[in-house]
């Protein structure tokens, strides 16, 4: 049963996980959407939120609270991680973000969300919207040059497998943010917990959900 549970992060490529988010991200184009009621509800539902983002020095940490904004069919506290790690990116590397949250959401509910919300946000649909905003973003799936990136961006975006052995953990994506050479890691647990600072990227990754983080993918982002 283990090895069912496992397959997917062990035996299926990186490339061919986020091939997939890009097929159901183009497929998502075609099927009717409630962007404009969305996006009334989430203004409006946001209020709720900001205090505790202004506690967080203008960081989204607590993803498990945002149970009262939609994202197509599902919520943000169960899809939308994908959409805070850009929210906080912005947040880290300009100090204020392109857009407003309730506005984050209405762009990635027309661009970018896959199968109606519950399989959250594709990865390179988080690139693609950071480019098109002025920022220089870099995108891979390679394993192999995660630390590369990690050293040569002063903002990352990382797609990560919960637990390398058991898919029924699911798919989170987290920014991490630098100061100088630590990384810190936001909207890790959804709770408000900060992971970090640690001297490498690797060191990080190694502390998330007991080291058992494996990556999917990996955007390196700056001004």
């Amino acid at each position: 049963m283990n090895f069912i549970f496992s397959f997917i992060p062990k035996r299926i490529s990186n490339g061919t996980i986020v091939a997939v988010y890009e097929l159901l991200r183009h497929i998502q184009k075609l099927i009717p959407d409630r962007r404009q009621e969305h996006l009334a509800i989430n203004r409006q539902a946001i209020s709720h939120h900001l205090h505790v983002i202004e506690k967080n020095n203008g960081y989204v940490e607590d993803q498990n609270a945002y149970i009262d904004m939609p994202y197509g069919k599902s919520t943000m506290q169960f899809s939308g991680c994908e959409i805070f790690a850009v929210y906080n990116a912005m947040r880290s590397l300009l100090q204020h973000p392109v857009m407003d949250l309730p506005e984050l959401i209405f762009y990635f509910e027309k661009d970018g969300m896959a199968l109606n919300g519950k399989f959250g946000t594709s990865p390179k649909a988080l690139r693609d919207f950071l480019k098109s905003n002025g920022f220089t973003a870099a995108f891979t799936a390679k394993e192999a040059d995660f630390a590369a990136f990690a050293a040569k961006y002063p903002g990352l975006i990382f797609t990560m497998y919960n637990d390398r052995n058991d898919i029924r953990k699911e798919i989170h994506t987290i920014h991490i943010s630098k100061k100088g050479s630590m990384f810190t890691a936001h909207n890790v647990y959804c709770n408000g917990k900060v992971v970090g600072p640690f001297t490498s990227f690797d060191e990080l990754i190694q502390n998330i959900n007991g080291g058992k983080a494996k990556g999917i993918s990996l955007i390196g982002i700056k001004t």
